[in-house]
């Protein structure tokens, strides 16, 4: 039996993928426990393992508000600053319990830094796409949006980098590409055929394990019977990018009157009555049994997050996807490239995207009896 460390970073894209490998690891007979914001206890403990909360450095509400503007890079100085209290906290935590291992989510600094402070073997796990950025970007627009936006944080970033040099410059991440942040083992949880191409995965350091998807380790409810036989449209902007309710509006006034019943999923811990009444054709939760739901989905409008991606694939339903930020906009394209759903961009370049353009796309994609979706 082996102890292991698992050092998260405070988002549901980042936590539910790590939940079946962590309960699959509890089975096995491994000593785990897991650090993160308490928002995450009552998931992480039903895998079996041990949990211990974070001090209150870092919020998934935190993260959700600096995604707002669609640019992903205004997280960086959000993050480097939870570096220093949560590197202290994860030092002190991993002095004591001693792990054989830490695993850390790659965004997670922190848990590397304390890790290679204290010399302990580490493995990164990775539920996004690696980013480089002039093999992988979508457009120069997005270059130029990056830049723009990230050159006013300068200051902010400049002042956290200072702050961490206190743990010495030999353990703070300075990978190329930065993230993921690199481990002694970096696993992608997804595979190489979606994933889109670079020579670095010729190293044997990475390993790609596919997709982690285990419905059993969610507690989202719903009762099916409310599903009356029509065609189901399931809306979800998934668990950060809720905070825009332009997309969802835009569902709502244009498809009041469409043959489909519509399940639209407004956000874990959001105001579901925020858009007063609803088209009789819409049911509105915080969340929704997402697997489970997709099983019995005739089509999914999504923001593009790598979860949903895997899923949609999984189980072979066509999707519309309205990234909101160009990360998403690239797992989109990785999924469309295969011929499994459309993407509308509007909002990746600060447009709204249009109700008729969407209208036109779920058209589209219903009417097109003559491929077979599961199989793209």
């Amino acid at each position: 039996m082996s102890k292991i460390a698992i050092v998260c970073t405070p988002a549901f894209g980042h936590v539910i993928p790590m939940l079946g490998p962590i309960a699959e690891l509890v089975r096995r007979g491994h000593d785990v426990v897991v650090y993160n914001s308490d928002q995450f206890e009552t998931l992480t403990t039903a895998t079996g393992a041990r949990f211990v909360a974070y001090p209150p450095a870092l919020s998934m509400m935190d993260i959700a508000n600096a995604l707002k503007t669609g640019n992903h890079l205004n997280v960086y100085p959000l993050l480097l600053e939870a570096v220093p209290p949560l590197a202290d906290f994860m030092l002190d935590a991993l002095r004591g319990d001693r792990p054989d291992v830490v695993v850390y989510d790659a965004v997670a600094m922190w848990g590397s830094i304390a890790a290679k402070t204290l010399k302990i073997r580490t493995v990164s796990d990775s539920p996004i796409f690696v980013f480089e950025v002039f093999r992988h970007l979508v457009s120069w627009h997005e270059l130029w949006g990056l830049t723009s936006g990230f050159v006013p944080q300068l200051p902010r970033v400049l002042a956290a980098y200072m702050g961490m040099l206190r743990f010495g410059i030999g353990n703070l991440p300075v990978n190329v590409p930065l993230y993921p942040v690199r481990g002694d083992k970096d696993i992608l949880l997804t595979s190489r055929e979606l994933h889109p191409q670079s020579p670095i995965f010729d190293k044997d350091n990475w390993v790609f394990a596919g997709a982690s998807i285990d419905a059993r380790t969610r507690p989202d409810q719903f009762d099916f019977s409310r599903l009356d036989g029509r065609p189901v449209i399931f809306i979800s902007m998934g668990t950060l990018q809720f905070v825009n309710d332009g997309i969802f509006k835009t569902c709502l006034e244009t498809f009041a009157d469409y043959p489909a019943q519509f399940l639209l999923a407004a956000g874990p811990g959001s105001d579901v009555n925020r858009f007063g009444v609803v088209p009789g054709n819409f049911i509105v939760q915080q969340t929704f049994p997402q697997m489970p739901l997709l099983e019995r989905t005739a089509l999914f409008i999504t923001h593009g997050g790598l979860g949903s991606v895997h899923e949609t694939l999984w189980n072979g339903v066509p999707f519309v996807a309205v990234p909101q930020q160009f990360e998403q906009m690239r797992n989109a394209l990785a999924a469309a490239r295969g011929g499994a759903g459309v993407i509308l961009d509007d909002e990746v370049y600060g447009r709204p995207v249009k109700g008729d353009e969407l209208r036109a796309a779920v058209d589209k994609v219903l009417a097109a009896d003559s491929l077979n979706w599961s199989d793209a």
